[in-house]
């Protein structure tokens, strides 16, 4: 898989990196339909549909958290119940480091993108670090830079390990820079 610069890669349109062919449930549905659309497109989430608008996102943590760790049998609980609303979305020509700063600002991993204000695909953090079109984003832990200083804020840091305490405290959270990718 080809890597791109990280100056680069943060500058890239999302349109890049997004789904076209998201999951998709409609807000009646149950929360076991919802799932099993999710473990048959290999998925963590899914938009949920009031008719051809998209009015939610379910992922696989709204599941576990607020039907089966609640104690709720799902076989009782809707996708309305328990989704997140509404989308967010960020327009499909911003940049990398445009999505990658909502998401951090609102506490989100995925945003609908549009077009002309029409819902056209779905970015999540994981496309864009792994670079679902073949594409891999990398990152700023791994680059050798000159001078230390963080990519996403300018911040200065005095070493590399400082610097991947930083992006993860300031902007990606607790666990994945110290190997839980359970959050991703």
């Amino acid at each position: 898989m080809p890597c791109l610069d990280l100056r680069e890669s943060l500058e890239r349109p999302v349109s890049e990196y997004m789904s076209k062919n998201f999951t998709k449930v409609n807000f009646d549905d149950g929360i076991v339909d919802a799932a099993e659309a999710m473990q048959d497109s290999a998925t963590t989430e899914a938009v949920v549909m009031h008719g051809d608008d998209p009015i939610g996102i379910v992922t696989e943590r709204d599941i576990l958290y607020k039907v089966v760790a609640a104690g709720l049998d799902p076989s009782n609980v809707n996708v309305r119940a328990v989704m997140n609303a509404p989308v967010a979305t960020i327009d499909s020509k911003a940049k990398v480091i445009d999505a990658i700063a909502k998401m951090s600002k609102l506490g989100v991993r995925r945003l609908g993108v549009t077009k002309d204000g029409k819902f056209v695909g779905l970015i999540t953090q994981k496309a864009m670090i792994l670079g679902e079109l073949g594409q891999q984003l990398v990152l700023p832990e791994l680059a050798s830079p000159v001078t230390v200083g963080c990519p996403y804020c300018g911040a200065t840091v005095a070493d590399r390990s400082e610097l991947s305490n930083h992006i993860d405290r300031a902007h990606l959270g607790r666990g994945l820079l110290e190997g839980d990718l359970t959050k991703w």
